[in-house]
């Protein structure tokens, strides 16, 4: 049964209840203000004691192993009947730890729970109730062999705040963007209401409001204000996940402590890829980004991001087709059909085009460090641009026979060493001259593109683009799945820490209070001890292995031949029109 058709049936009471917090504890009101609890929460309250109590024990017993060695034979009897552990204490720290633990999934689920409020599509709310559900069920990973079991929920407490700032950072500063977009949509807006279809709605700034009833998780919203694209917030977790995948294969974690240490990392470094942006655009040249700089930023430049100047270039265009004759028999609805495609077709040509460039900078940025791992230069990477028009004929094109990459250390005469200072496209290695002739910056630029092949030529720019950052995927991946016979990274390497941010201390005795994190008075059930002061941790990375330098894949050597069969079968062409030509 989907959503809320369940309350649909006959049989099922419309209920309606009430969530609040209030000094550390959570209450349910039914509709007439009645403090319920529900049969389910009961009976995981008295599963959750059954396995606390079994935790509890094993590290009571675990006590008894060290203490019995040390006893003489009179004393046995007190040993085995544990006199000697502190039962209340060991009950208040888990009591303890299992508070904080709740109390930072609590945080962490009023994040998505506010983002599930304004998602409208049925499979993004069940991917996002997914989410929700998946969290509250994550318990610590407890690692038997370890003396206490405080570690465990250090290393889950830890993981839930890092991965709470990350949701919070990034969910707000969507709803800032958006609401950013929506509030110049709607003042550039014509004043009639013929041009307004298919526009968000607007947003009314009356009256702050917060969604969660206890206290705000992310940026208070207006009352009739809705963000529907917050639904993407479900594959926040599942990158981490994919992530955290990568990187238990490379580090191979043998314990429970080893694989919470590598979650760790990741969302650290996660965070500190959030928190520091770049600019994958500055890599690549200024005369590039010179010619194709609406390009980088597509979305918020002066024709291609507003909705209304589009429309107007779409009509300039269908115009143009009518003046100058191009119907060839279609009918008017056709022309504007075909017209409208066309401008999609560019607009969906340049968004892709941007992604596989920014992809291709961070690939590259990889590839780099793992060519120097391996012992390899970056020139690998670069490919010596060929203006076909003045090339000469390549002779032994073939494709070359399988060699041995280490032999390339020895011997890199068969390597062109040309290693450009940035990056380009793929697309100049074929033609440098296609750069320049993409603009986006003029409604005359763009209906250039529409009418003198340009969508044909930003779809043989995006196909090498995408040829370009498949191979560097490739070779990404050969290098850093190729593991040597003494293995992976172990588990429990040292921490590389930075002096950009500072770390915070943690301690078995004492937590910091919730409060300071989300700015409200929220008081836990107990005393509970102290997780990371701040969460701004530096970047970490793991203890680099020795790559193995028969993985390397050298694009370079990849793409010539290649390159040099089309050169010459263009130059085959080029020769064969121009005898045609010749010839009465």
């Amino acid at each position: 049964v989907h959503s809320v058709q369940f309350t649909e049936f006959s049989e099922v009471e419309n209920q309606d209840d009430y969530y609040s917090i209030g000094a550390g504890y959570i209450y349910t009101q039914d509709p007439q203000g009645v403090h319920i609890m529900y049969d389910e929460a009961l009976s995981d309250l008295r599963d959750l004691e059954t396995e606390l109590l079994l935790v509890a024990s094993h590290y009571i017993e675990k006590e008894k192993g060290h203490k019995e060695g040390n006893e003489s034979s009179t004393g046995r009897d007190w040993v085995w009947a544990h006199a000697g552990v502190d039962r209340f204490a060991v009950l208040y720290d888990m009591w303890t730890w299992e508070a904080a633990l709740l109390e930072n999934k609590r945080q962490l689920l009023d994040s998505y729970f506010e983002a599930y409020q304004h998602v409208l599509d049925p499979e993004e709310r069940f991917a996002l109730a997914q989410v929700i559900t998946d969290i509250m069920h994550r318990c610590p990973r407890f690692d038997l062999s370890h003396s206490y079991f405080i570690k465990a929920y250090q290393d889950e407490c830890t993981c839930l705040r890092l991965h709470l700032q990350l949701v919070r950072g990034i969910l707000n500063q969507h709803i800032e963007r958006q609401r950013e977009y929506v509030q110049r949509l709607w003042q550039e807006s014509p004043p009639d209401d013929s041009n307004k279809f298919g526009l968000p709605l607007n947003i009314i700034c009356k009256q702050l409001i917060s969604i969660n009833n206890s206290c705000p998780a992310l940026k208070n919203i207006y009352l009739l204000e809705f963000h529907p694209s917050l639904g993407l917030a479900s594959l926040i977790p599942r990158a981490l996940e994919h992530l955290l995948q990568e990187a238990r294969h490379t580090c191979r974690p043998t314990t429970a402590s080893g694989l919470a240490l590598v979650e760790r990392r990741v969302l650290r470094l996660a965070l500190d890829v959030w928190l520091t942006p770049a600019k994958p655009e500055s890599w690549y040249s200024a005369q590039l980004q010179k010619d194709v700089g609406s390009l980088m930023g597509l979305f918020s430049a002066k024709v291609m991001g507003d909705p209304f100047l589009v429309g107007q270039t779409g009509l300039l265009a269908l115009r143009s087709a009518v003046d100058e004759g191009h119907m060839q028999g279609q009918d008017s609805h056709g022309l504007l059909l075909e017209t409208f495609s066309k401008l999609l077709e560019l607009l969906t040509l340049c968004h892709r085009l941007i992604q596989m460039s920014l992809e291709s900078v961070h690939l590259a940025g990889l590839y780099k460090e793992l060519a120097c791992e391996m012992g390899f230069e970056e020139f690998h990477l670069y490919l010596r641009p060929v203006h076909f028009e003045f090339a000469s004929h390549k002779d032994k094109v073939d494709h070359p026979p399988p060699v041995f990459i280490t032999s390339l250390l020895e011997d890199s005469d068969r390597v062109d060493r040309y290693s450009p200072t940035a990056l380009g496209l793929a697309i100049s290695e074929v033609d440098d001259n296609q750069v320049g002739k993409f603009s986006f910056y003029t409604k005359e630029a763009i209906l250039k593109l529409l009418f003198h092949s340009g969508v044909e030529n930003m779809q043989v720019t995006l196909a090498c683009q995408a040829a370009q950052k498949n191979a560097l995927m490739v070779a990404v991946q050969q290098a850093s799945f190729y593991h040597t016979p003494r293995g992976g990274c172990p588990a429990d390497v040292k921490e590389i820490s930075s002096d950009l941010r500072n770390r915070g201390g943690m301690s078995p005795t004492r937590r910091r209070d919730s409060r300071i994190v989300n700015g409200i008075d929220s008081l836990l059930v107990a005393p509970t001890p102290k997780v990371p002061d701040t969460l701004t941790h530096p970047s970490e990375r793991f203890q680099a292995t020795k790559r193995a330098p028969e993985a390397f894949v050298s694009i370079q050597l990849e793409k010539v031949w290649l390159r040099d069969m089309m050169l010459n079968a263009f130059l085959l062409r080029k020769q064969t029109m121009a005898d045609r030509m010749k010839s009465p």
